[in-house]
């Protein structure tokens, strides 16, 4: 009995230093757990400030909107208006559903990473009790009982050895539970943090698509009632027209720039651009819904003049540059939405009515290159489609007899 109260004091010793060690070992773990977290927040506070951003914009767009419904008379700019809010709402909430995917994610792994933990603490656990019930039955830890049991001064030196060397794997053994143990307390913390998280950010997603579905419909019944009005059927068309009038004037100025600094391999590209007259691919799969030139409405009789050609395609379609060049200008204008302009050495390709612009201004691009994609129903007729422009300087060309043949 005294010789197990004996044992049981120099197991409890031996627990006592390796606690000591085991501790030193935790807070490393803590520590490195701690850091990561702190770069987890940081990303995650730079995506909160991002979507602040955004929120922040369409709540002065929805303002705007209220006060533009209740002036008479205010249709175009509450279209206008309308297509603006839309298109920063589907930011949004593509915004946010990429957070949610982010996040989801980093929960899938933080909970596999646990999984382990677990698995690694209750392994190291056995481990040690396994450790502890052999010291208690051998009695081997005791520093004495090696000296006293030696032989010689070899055996013994061997014998010291031997016990640090099993003194430092059980204080090694011991800092690792402690340090498991540690690292699971902060996983979990953190892992509740993010799961409180995410539910947020599906609330919101939900929230903002309520709202988007709302400012869509309310966008159709403005068109129905536009479209049912001649009066304000020719102020759209006035707006229309006074958006192109802009945009020539856009190319007119990029054009007096690109003068001054003509360069070699701007020639070059002017002369591959006319070179392929009846061959340039097209800039989106789809039938011309509206041609070049003057339009006449089927009802009003109004007569418009369009100096591009309008190209039915699906909202999300990709929207291709036709021949090498460069991004002149990026934009958004009444009656276009989203467009970009790239100039291909003295000749100007426009692009508008998209959802997203990926190029930038001065982005050097190729025949192929994905210019954004095609946005939903956009401009003042509230059609989707792509309108598509090719100007010599400023001179309006038909793109039909520029863009190769459609096989039949």
């Amino acid at each position: 009995m005294y010789r197990k109260h004996k044992r049981g004091q120099k197991i409890s010793g031996l627990i006592a230093t390796l606690l000591l060690t085991g501790c030193c070992f935790t807070l490393h773990a803590k520590n490195a757990v701690s850091n990561n977290a702190d770069e987890y927040e940081v990303k995650i506070e730079e995506k909160n400030l991002a979507l602040d951003s955004i929120k922040s914009e369409l709540i002065k767009g929805r303002e705007k909107l209220a006060r533009l419904q209740q002036e008479e008379g205010s249709y175009v700019s509450q279209l206008e208006q309308l297509d603006k809010n839309i298109g920063v709402s589907e930011a949004y909430v593509r915004r946010v559903s990429a957070t949610i995917d982010s996040v989801s994610g980093d929960i899938a792994g933080l909970e596999s990473s646990l999984t382990q933990e677990n698995k690694r603490l209750a392994d190291r656990q056995r481990e040690m009790t396994a450790r502890l019930r052999y010291i208690y039955k051998t009695g081997e830890n005791a520093l004495p009982q090696v000296v006293l049991s030696s032989r010689d001064m070899s055996d013994l030196l061997h014998r010291v050895r031997y016990f640090e060397a099993l003194n430092r794997y059980d204080k090694t053994l011991l800092g690792q539970i402690d340090s498991s143990r540690g690292r699971i307390a902060v996983r979990k913390a953190d892992l509740e943090k993010r799961r409180d998280r995410l539910s947020f950010y599906k609330l919101e997603k939900q929230k903002e698509y309520g709202e988007l579905v709302g400012e869509q419909a309310a966008r159709q019944k403005l068109l129905e009632a536009v479209r049912s009005k001649k009066a304000v059927y020719a102020a759209m068309i006035k707006e229309l027209e006074a958006s192109q009038k802009e945009l020539k004037n856009i190319v007119a100025m990029l054009e007096s720039k690109r003068k001054k600094s003509r360069t070699a391999k701007e020639q070059g590209m002017q002369t591959g651009f006319e070179k392929r007259k009846g061959a340039l691919p097209w800039p989106v799969e789809g039938a011309v819904v509206t041609e070049f030139g003057k339009q006449v409405h089927s009802v009003y009789k109004t007569v418009v003049m369009n100096t591009g050609i309008d190209i039915s395609a699906a909202k999300g379609d990709k929207v291709r540059c036709i021949a090498s060049g460069k991004v002149a200008y990026v934009g958004w204008m009444r009656g276009f939405g989203k467009f970009t302009i790239v100039d291909h050495g003295g000749y100007y390709t426009t692009y508008a009515h998209m959802d997203e612009v990926m190029v930038e201004k001065d982005d050097e691009v190729k025949n192929g290159s994905i210019l954004g994609v095609v946005g939903g129903e956009s401009g003042i007729l509230g059609e989707t489609k792509l309108h598509f422009e090719i100007r010599k300087s400023t001179e309006a060309l038909d793109p039909v007899e520029w863009l190769e043949k459609k096989r039949k």
